[in-house]
């Protein structure tokens, strides 16, 4: 019998697994999610070979998502967040997370129509994902704060 007064690892695992199993889905501003959907049909418009990959990626958050009317967490990434996040347990980053990155403004901005930016929006801090790379390979993502927009 388990001892709920106490929280262990293999208690918390099992919860998280049943979360993945009953698929439920994580909630996203609408704004977003509306953004989400701009963006993946843009990659179907696209003539870069990453397109497809970045495609996967958002119908994936879509897929996985469900928009929210008023929907505000200090600790989720969305649109205006700047987060900070760690790739491969290396040294932590910091970016501003963009629906519409300016070109030429590449320090610092994480636009949302690529793996990286993809791959965050939603998530919350303390949280791990995958991270599908261009070249194919798949990384560690940690996102380690977020600060909210104004």
């Amino acid at each position: 019998m388990f001892d709920l007064s106490q929280s262990d690892r293999a208690t918390i695992a099992v919860h998280s697994l049943s979360s993945v199993l009953l698929n439920t889905p994580l909630a996203l501003p609408k704004a977003d999610h509306r953004k989400l959907q701009e963006h993946l049909d843009a990659c179907d418009c696209a003539l870069r070979p990453s397109s497809k990959l970045l495609a996967y990626v958002l119908a994936n958050k879509l897929m996985n998502t469900r928009p929210v009317d008023g929907l505000h967490c200090s600790d989720l990434a969305i649109g205006g967040s700047r987060v900070t996040y760690a790739i491969d347990d290396e040294t932590p980053q910091t970016g501003l997370l963009v629906h519409r990155a300016r070109a030429g403004l590449t320090s610092g901005v994480i636009p949302v129509a690529s793996l990286l930016g993809a791959t965050l929006i939603g998530m919350r801090v303390g949280q791990r994902a995958p991270l599908l790379n261009e070249d194919g390979t798949i990384g560690r993502l940690a996102v380690v704060d977020v600060s909210s927009p104004i």
